[in-house]
Formats: C-alpha cells, sequence, structure tokens
C-alpha cells in the first residue's frame, strides 16, 4: 500500500489527541474506556484503508505492524515488567532531596546498561516508596521519567532501542558512550541540580514527618529475578542473526521468533518462581501492563502510513520537512536534530532513527566518521526527546501507570508536556548550538 496524503495521519492524530484531552475533559469516560478509545480510531483508519486498496488488505494492514515490530515490541517490554516486578527493594528509613537525587543519577546511569525499560520498571516502585508520605509526587515522576525512563538510556546501545537499531546496522558498540558521554553528563547534573533545589523547597513545605534522615540501609528481595534480568538482557543482545525466512511476501527473521520465545519463557518463569508474597508487596499488577499494550497496538497500526510518508523523503508530503534541514545540499546537525528529535517525541523512536540513518547516509562507517555530527544529533535526539510527551518512549506511560496502580497522581499528558518544555526545553536548546 503506497500512502502519498497526510489525511491517513488523522487516525493516529486522533489516538493522541484522545490521550492528551479525555483525561482532562471526561477522566471518567477515559477511565472506564481507554482501551476502546484507540480501537475506535483503529477502525477508522482500517475502513479508510478498505475503501482505497480494498477489503483485502485490512488484514495486511493489520498484521505487518503488529508481526514486524508490535510484538517484539511488547512483548519485551512485558518481560522486563514482570521480571522486575518480582525485584522488592525498599529502604528502611525515608528519602530526603540529597536521597532522592543520587537515587535519580544512579539510576539514570542504570539505564544505560540495563535498558531504559528495565531500570524504569526496577526503580519506580521504589522511589515512590520512598517519598509515599510526602504530599507533592509530580515532580518525582516527571523527573523519573527524564533522567531514568529517557536520558539514561543514550550511554550503550542495550539503553533504548533506536541506538540498538545503529548497533545493529554497524555502528560500534562503545562509539555512543565515547561521544555522547559529555551530553549525558552534563544534561544528568543540570537535571539533578533542577531537581535538588525544587524537591527541597517542596520539601520545607511538606508536615515534618516527610522530612527525614537519609536512607542507611536496603532491603532487596527477589534474587532469582536478577538473575533473570541479565539473561533478558544476553537474549536481547545475542538474537540478532540475519537469517530470515518469508511467508507470502513478507518476509520474517528468525531471530525475532527465536528471542520472543525465549523471552516469553523467562516471564513466565518468573511468574512460577517468585513467591506471590514480594508481588504482593509491590502492589505488582498486569492491569498497567494490559494498558500499554492495548494503546501502543492502536499507536503501531496508525503510524504506519506515517513511516510511509516520511519514507519518501523529499518527494514526499513532508518534503519541506527535509528541505528545512539542508543548507548547500547538506545537512545542518541542529536542524537534523530538531526534526528528528520532534518527530521521535510523537513516533516510535526506534523507526525514526532509521530513517535518519538511511537518509544522512546508511553507511555505518561514514556516519561513525566523516559524518559523525549527524550521527550524534539524531542519536541525541531520538533518545532526549522521547521524554517529551508521555509516548515518547514506551517506558513513560510505563512509570505512569505503575504510579497510578500505586494510587500516586501523575501530572495529564499536557501537564507533563509543559513540565517538559519548560525543564528540558532550554537544555535541548543548548545542546542544538553546540553540535
Amino acid at each position: 500500500m503506497d500512502f502519498y496524503n497526510l489525511c491517513w495521519a488523522i487516525p493516529f492524530g486522533g489516538i493522541i489527541l484522545s490521550m492528551s484531552f479525555l483525561p482532562l475533559i471526561a477522566p471518567s469516560f477515559w477511565h472506564k474506556h481507554h482501551g476502546k478509545v484507540p480501537f475506535f480510531w483503529v477502525c477508522i483508519y482500517l475502513v479508510g484503508v478498505a475503501y482505497h486498496f480494498g477489503a483485502t488488505n485490512v488484514a495486511k494492514a493489520v498484521f505487518e505492524p503488529i508481526v514486524s515490530d508490535y510484538l517484539s515490541f511488547i512483548i519485551q517490554i512485558s518481560t522486563l515488567y514482570i521480571v522486575s516486578g518480582g525485584i522488592f527493594i525498599d529502604f528502611t528509613q525515608k528519602s530526603n532531596a540529597l536521597f532522592n537525587t543520587l537515587f535519580l543519577f544512579c539510576g539514570s546511569l542504570l539505564a544505560g546498561w540495563i535498558g531504559t525499560t528495565g531500570a524504569a520498571t526496577l526503580l519506580i516502585r521504589p522511589l515512590l516508596r520512598a517519598n509515599a508520605e510526602r504530599s507533592y509526587h509530580s515532580h518525582l515522576i516527571v523527573f523519573f521519567i527524564f533522567m531514568v525512563a529517557n536520558i539514561g538510556g543514550v550511554m550503550t546501545p542495550l539503553g533504548d532501542p533506536p541506538l540498538f537499531i545503529g548497533f545493529l546496522k554497524g555502528i560500534d558498540f562503545f562509539w555512543f558512550m565515547k561521544n555522547l558521554y559529555p551530553y549525558w553528563i552534563a544534561t544528568t547534573l543540570i537535571l539533578c541540580a533542577i531537581f535538588y533545589a525544587l524537591d527541597s523547597f517542596l520539601l520545607r513545605k511538606e508536615k515534618p514527618i516527610a522530612t527525614t534522615t537519609p536512607t542507611k540501609e536496603i532491603v532487596i528481595k527477589g534474587y532469582n529475578n536478577i538473575i533473570l534480568l541479565t539473561i533478558v538482557l544476553a537474549i536481547v543482545i545475542s538474537c540478532n542473526f540475519p537469517n530470515t525466512f518469508t511467508i507470502g511476501h513478507e518476509s520474517f527473521q528468525y531471530s525475532s521468533i527465536i528471542r520472543n520465545s525465549l523471552l516469553l519463557c523467562v516471564a513466565i518463569i518468573s511468574m512460577k518462581i517468585t513467591p506471590a508474597s514480594i508481588r504482593k508487596q509491590n502492589e505488582f499488577s498486569l492491569e498497567p501492563m494490559k494498558e500499554i499494550a492495548l494503546l501502543f497496538m492502536g499507536i503501531f497500526i496508525t503510524v504506519d502510513p506515517i513511516i510511509h510518508i516520511l519514507h519518501l523523503g523529499h518527494d514526499g508530503p513532508c518534503g519541506c520537512l527535509y528541505n528545512f534541514m539542508e543548507q548547500n545540499n547538506e545537512f545542518i546537525p541542529s536542524r537534523f536534530f530538531w526534526i528528528s528529535g520532534l518527530l521521535s517525541s510523537f513516533l516510535d523512536n526506534a523507526p525514526t532513527f532509521l530513517i535518519f540513518f538511511h537518509l544522512a547516509s546508511g553507511n555505518a562507517q561514514m556516519l561513525m566518521t566523516t559524518q559523525a555530527h549527524l550521527l550524534t544529533a539524531f542519536s541525541l535526539s531520538t533518545v532526549f526527546m522521547g521524554a517529551l510527551t508521555y509516548i515518547g518512549n514506551a517506558p513513560n506511560l510505563m512509570v505512569v501507570s505503575i504510579a497510578q496502580s500505586l494510587k500516586v497522581k501523575a501530572p495529564s499528558f499536557l501537564q507533563y508536556m509543559l513540565w517538559a518544555w519548560g525543564i528540558l526545553g532550554p537544555i535541548l536548546l543548548i545542546i542544538s548550538w553546540c553540535l
């Protein structure tokens, strides 16, 4: 199917707008029917496919994005969610501003090695538990999403899917660390300073019981799941061989089937071997995962036309974006940074990285040497700007869902965007100026 009209973006836009405004104008409806809303927009999209391309293409419009991308995506994050949900971390004393800041810094560092999904699902519960007696929680969730669920993933290909795509395309594993670490350090330290000042201010407004001494002891339960977490990472890294097989006109990788099967086995093992008491202490529930699975199924299906339109480059409806990024037939890194990043904040950042990888040259050796400035630009943007919206990166919504399951109120979609642009916006401007 060939998509040449931006009208095909309406169903995807409908999902995004529904997420933005329905929780504000119809919170009761959204709470009860949030799973039906993306289904409604998917149906509109499929009616359009049936009308323009024939009813025989409806199954293809659903089958291709689900089998090619969605299944691997949801199985990986579900496995990490289930395994990390079997690890209980708690502190014998409640936190203060210094502890919270150090916790976020260490979480950001860990995210580069066990992935933003793994770090986010593992650490959000203990952070919220340590601050359970407080009245102000929004800033904890916001900065956690900034630092642990997104920015920390920029250090290695294990950290975030876009960089893993680059690794599979031939970028050296340690290239990202060598070239991007100054940006990670500077951004993380700035965010730590802002968070410390804000958290200290809000703590002074809390009841006296909330301002306690720093944590002196850590309690960890579920060590078997820590071993399973390392097995998950090993599976993801090792299952990347290129062999394929064909069904009809579609090619599929053996590695994806093997990886998904092994991850499902790990998830099942985790559910079997983890004592129910640990998951009860974690207030573990599959409901947040179900919510994310339904929402992202709609996103993956309806985003497909937009990815096709972007692949058309200069000749497509978005040709003006490509012209904006060029000057004298050469790409301007700062503009490359903003366009790729803003697209990543609303589209899935992995395919966006892939599009800009091929747009730059598609040659890994050139991108690591003569075009290193471009690789730096869209590597930073696809990871960092995933923090600008809840849908910019899968762990963002997962953090929100876990917080809500723990009865902690998270900012709405629009409120979060105000936080993100107000705090990250100036930092991103400085980064783009430095490129």
